[in-house]
């Protein structure tokens, strides 16, 4: 007589999948739509086939979760791109994972754009279900070990929407795995982080956008900028590349208003190509292009 074998394999950690057949997409990330956020499972839950026996932890005191957020008063402008960067602390924990969405208060819909700026280590994925529309950021098989001792790690852009949409909150949960082997005895931290429109002083109070000039001398390997600060403002400059790359960048935390003309030695030979300025006053950013030909 035949007999067939139905054949399954339990993987540790990080939402890993329980068949064969969904290893792949499970130990790559996430399951989807399992941040805990409104209207989401978690991985713990048991519809979800990933951690059943996971202990959950609420943990909006940061003892496990801390997010770093790049605007310092927790605000956003729209259209602006922002830095996020999540840790997970934890002694003893060697591999580590994550799930993150946006959503809006008013009515938890997805918000926002986020953008991956290490795609060896993270990834965006799309909800499930009835939460299709939501996206998610979260590890990858390379972004799951610890960057250090009990330190899991990683650091993504989010571009706000283009309107105001009122205060936007960030869920995310975290996966301090045991690397046992099975599915069970792994810890979830669920935090979340709210931020609010933008609702001080415009850029234009401090600053005439339009008569902001950037211009680069290769032959002097100058970066020159000529404005007028019409109030003391936070001031910083970066220059990059067209791939991204930092040339220069300096600051000056106390800029009294006036008009000016800086001369920034650039220490480096200039080739032809994009490069782009950033300038920073008070947590807004003017961009200029220049083209060296």
């Amino acid at each position: 007589m035949k007999k067939s074998y139905i054949i399954t394999l339990t993987i540790a950690g990080l939402c890993t999948g329980i068949t064969l057949s969904s290893f792949m997409l499970k130990t790559a990330g996430m399951h989807p739509s399992s941040t805990g956020a409104p209207g989401e499972w978690t991985c713990a839950n048991a519809l979800t086939g990933c951690h059943a026996n996971a202990t959950i932890t609420n943990d909006n005191t940061n003892i496990v979760n801390t997010l770093t957020y790049s605007a310092s008063d927790s605000s956003y402008v729209p259209g602006q791109t922002y830095t996020l960067t999540l840790k997970a602390l934890k002694s003893g924990i060697t591999k580590f994972g994550f799930g993150m969405v946006a959503l809006q208060n008013s009515n938890t819909a997805n918000t926002g754009t986020f953008v991956i700026t290490d795609a060896n280590r993270t990834q965006i994925i799309s909800g499930t279900g009835a939460l299709s529309t939501r996206k998610y950021t979260t590890h990858k098989t390379n972004g799951t070990p610890a960057v250090s001792p009990g330190l899991g790690q990683w650091t993504f852009n989010w571009t706000a929407p283009s309107a105001n949409v009122g205060d936007i909150t960030f869920y995310y949960a975290s996966n301090c795995t045991n690397n046992n082997g099975t599915a069970a005895g792994d810890q979830l931290y669920l935090s979340s982080f709210t931020i609010h429109p933008f609702s001080g002083t415009s850029i234009e109070e401090f600053v005439k956008d339009e008569a902001f000039q950037s211009i680069l001398n290769p032959s002097l390997n100058e970066l020159i900028l000529n404005y007028e600060l019409l109030k003391e403002c936070e001031l910083s400059v970066s220059l990059f590349d067209a791939q991204g790359k930092m040339i220069k960048s300096i600051s000056s935390p106390n800029q009294p208003a006036g008009e000016y003309s800086d001369h920034i030695n650039l220490s480096m030979d200039l080739g032809t190509g994009i490069y782009f300025v950033h300038v920073n006053i008070n947590d807004q950013t003017l961009t200029r292009k220049i083209m060296i030909q």
